[in-house]
């Protein structure tokens, strides 16, 4: 809804230029989370994965200070701008690099010496996993083609995953394992939801007004209704 009324009242090229640099930092993190899972579920730590995650998410986080400069600039050469809507997008961006953020944080359990490659549940953690990447990868999508239809749907599956999430962190208070496996799992699912979390987030903004994006980064029972 946001990006359907910019396109509508702002010059091409800053939208576009915006929305491609929103998109290659989603694809980015996507690089991160995959580099860290990858390594949580049996690669191990190594000088060049550590290398490969710092380097991906300093590219993430130079893009977002392109994508605020490009926004400035976009607000000092126009005549007329809506704030409302360049604010839209300074939202968006910082839950596109929280992405990546959270993904690297998977690659400190991974240093801390957690490796789930012979877990009793690695079924389970295995899905979540794949779950998670897919969303991302989909949102990538769904962005650049500024499909509100597809973020809708994207939206509602993604929200399903946020109460599994809760319930596997407390299912870690009762881990038959070592303590230190079962402070890994609440770690893990909680960045899984962050990551979700923050998708959602990024999808609000072709499906809902300026005043209600963020609204998935709270629980449910705190989600304030539309006024």
């Amino acid at each position: 809804m946001v990006f359907e009324f910019f396109k509508a009242s702002a010059g091409q090229s800053t939208v576009e230029s915006v929305q491609h640099q929103l998109v290659q930092m989603l694809r980015d993190g996507l690089v991160v989370y995959d580099e860290a899972m990858d390594a949580l579920f049996g690669a191990g730590k190594s000088k060049e994965t550590k290398r490969s995650i710092k380097s991906t998410d300093r590219e993430i986080n130079l893009a977002e200070q392109d994508v605020r400069r490009d926004l400035m600039m976009h607000v000092s050469v126009q005549d007329a701008v809506d704030l409302p809507l360049v604010l839209a997008y300074m939202s968006v961006v910082k839950d596109v690099e929280r992405v990546g953020d959270y993904a690297k944080n998977v690659y400190d359990l991974v240093k801390y010496g957690e490796d789930f490659s012979g877990a009793a549940d690695l079924a389970e953690l295995t899905h979540y996993r794949n779950a998670v990447a897919g969303l991302i990868e989909e949102a990538a999508a769904v962005f650049e083609s500024s499909d509100s239809d597809r973020a809708a749907a994207l939206i509602a599956k993604a929200d399903g995953f946020l109460d599994e999430y809760d319930a596997r962190v407390r299912a870690a208070y009762n881990y038959d394992g070592p303590a230190s496996q079962a402070v890994a799992r609440a770690l893990y699912y909680r960045y899984l939801k962050r990551i979700t979390s923050h998708v959602m987030n990024l999808m609000t903004a072709l499906v809902m007004p300026i005043d209600r994006l963020d609204y998935y980064d709270e629980a449910k029972d705190d989600r304030v209704p539309p006024q």
